[in-house]
């Protein structure tokens, strides 16, 4: 978690998930659940705190680093993949980080996803609310072939407000992603712009241990479908010390469009 996050809400979330939402493919299924996994760990890792889609309004502080790095294993419609992600962040001044996201697929398309590139600025912060808007920029790195990737850059936008009040922490998400594809088919059959939205609640049970939860929806990236995936997430983080976030959570679909279920695990690393 952010070192002002964590002085604000002794709470510490994380990452650079992949946006689930972001690169989901209808066919075939190995392909689209290649897609949607690996950047389900990635950008929404990406996003948020892991296990968490939903980000925090927390930056690092002016020269400050974190180091996040977190496995997920999926399983949707009877399939299952395993996905990773990495990310650094710098705190470039006190209310700005800039930060870069690699996910991975491990199985069943093995190789690196989309890197991003981005920001975020925390423009407001008053009587323990904050706001923040994130921007990034997804460079075309991923094998298109595999379905680890659009095959051209994309851009994502997310707006983020956060509320602290002793124990409890609060937080919600609103962002569109706007989607470029490598092949006239990827372009017929998925929208070029999706939105999605969050909220997420953690909960110190003393300076270790923290508990969190977290609930969304998104638009359907298939022109075919107007079922909206939609999903919600129960986790614990738990911190040794002021240097290291270990974490693990579990996520459940609410309906077909979304991954059934997900398990993952992660540690971040402050200093």
């Amino acid at each position: 978690m952010p070192v002002e996050a964590r002085a604000e809400a002794c709470c510490r979330l994380k990452s650079s998930a992949p946006d689930v939402y972001r690169s989901l493919e209808i066919s075939p299924m190995k392909k689209y659940l290649g897609s949607l996994l690996v950047l389900c760990s990635a950008s929404y890792s990406a996003f948020a705190a892991h296990p968490l889609v939903t980000d925090d309004t927390g930056t690092q502080g002016k020269g400050n680093n974190q180091v996040e790095v977190n496995t997920d294993w999926l399983r949707q419609s009877g399939v299952g993949s395993h996905v990773g992600a990495f990310t650094y962040t710098y705190g470039a001044t006190d209310n700005l980080d800039v930060f870069t996201n690699a996910p991975a697929s491990f199985y069943p398309s093995a190789g690196v996803g989309d890197v991003s590139v981005g920001a975020k600025w925390r423009f407001a912060d008053r009587n323990g609310g904050s706001l923040a808007i994130k921007p990034e920029f997804f460079l075309p790195s991923g094998n298109e072939s595999k379905g680890l990737g659009n095959g051209r850059s994309s851009l994502a936008l997310t707006q983020i407000a956060s509320y602290a009040d002793g124990p409890w922490t609060f937080h919600a998400n609103i962002g569109v992603t706007i989607n470029r594809y490598g092949t006239a088919d990827d372009e017929a059959a998925n929208r070029p712009v999706v939105w999605r939205a969050s909220t997420a609640v953690w909960y110190a049970i003393n300076a270790q241990w923290k508990i969190v939860a977290d609930t969304g929806v998104a638009q359907n990236i298939a022109r075919s479908s107007d079922v909206n995936p939609s999903f919600v997430l129960l986790g614990a983080i738990y911190s040794p010390n002021e240097s290291v976030d270990l974490d693990v959570g579990a996520k459940v679909g609410l309906n077909k469009a979304e991954v059934g279920q997900q398990f993952g695990v992660g540690a971040t690393f402050h200093f």
